[in-house]
């Protein structure tokens, strides 16, 4: 069973559309993780986990706060979200034969999002599987229900049983932004892998709202003035130093390159899945010098 669904959250007090989405079953299990001093203005009905006060203010607090989250969370199953996803749910026509909409997609239901959380339990019970969630509406799905070895993001179901093993001894707040990326990275590498859903999406309402976009601490408050703002925080300087940094730590898991005057990277996720039974663990670090 997931036990608890963790939604750190920042500035949004009135403005929670993950946990409003949720079905009252889950609601239950949400611990919002706040600011010390914001705690006050949040008033949903469920339970609260405020992040040291030493991490407010600091450079990569998103990275410490989902640090936090890991080593509060402990050996069991649970979520980290976004504050601001809706779940939903592909036709089943994509990787099958048989139809169970009339749309290609929508928004599930609070049963069908019960289903999910049920399906992500199974997932987190196989051996080498401890971290699961939904895909992107807009990527291109795979014919089939689901594919390992993929950046999971957003919307996260882990294995505490596998990754406090691990957790002490990975490097993931070295970051302000992509340490997502990161994170994956250090989960692969230690053979925790990964499963991407394709049947159950997730809108990130950040990413297309305007109102919301302007929001994003984790971005906007990198910069002094709105005028300062980047029309696209990926394509920054900012952005790119990061997953620099990740590319020296992770060298074939990524390649930055340029396309038609804009800066690209490609991830490669399944270079950097060593299974824990693999003959290559041992060599693990040849892979990456």
């Amino acid at each position: 069973m997931i036990d608890k669904i963790y939604i750190p959250t920042v500035r949004r007090t009135t403005t929670q559309i993950t946990y409003d989405n949720l079905p009252d079953e889950l609601k239950k299990k949400v611990i919002m993780v706040v600011e010390p001093g914001e705690r006050h203005l949040y008033n949903y009905p469920c339970s609260y986990l405020e992040i040291p006060a030493k991490l407010v203010g600091s450079w990569t607090q998103l990275a410490e706060t989902r640090l936090f989250i890991h080593k509060h969370a402990g050996k069991i199953k649970y979520v980290v979200a976004d504050d601001d996803i809706i779940i939903g749910r592909r036709n089943s026509n994509t990787w099958s034969n048989e139809s169970n909409m009339e749309a290609s997609r929508r928004s599930a239901t609070s049963d069908e999002i019960l289903e999910m959380f049920d399906t992500f339990d199974t997932w987190l019970d196989e051996d080498d599987i401890g971290v699961v969630g939904p895909s992107s509406p807009d990527a291109p799905p795979p014919e089939t229900e689901y594919a390992d070895t993929k950046g999971v993001f957003s919307f996260v179901a882990y294995d505490g049983r596998m990754l406090s093993e691990e957790i002490d001894d990975m490097d993931i707040t070295c970051v302000r932004v992509a340490e997502d990326v990161l994170f994956i990275y250090e989960c692969l590498s230690r053979g925790i892998n990964t499963r991407l859903s394709t049947e159950w999406i997730m809108d990130n309402r950040s990413m297309t709202s305007k109102e919301l976009k302007n929001t994003r601490k984790v971005w906007t408050e990198m910069y002094e003035s709105q005028a300062e703002q980047p029309e696209d925080h990926f394509q920054t300087d900012k952005h790119y130093d990061a997953l620099k940094i990740i590319q020296n730590k992770f060298p074939r898991g990524m390649k930055i390159f340029m396309k038609e005057g804009k800066r690209k990277n490609t991830k490669y996720w399944k270079r950097v899945y060593i299974p824990k039974t693999s003959e290559q663990w041992n060599s693990f670090f040849d892979w990456n010098e």
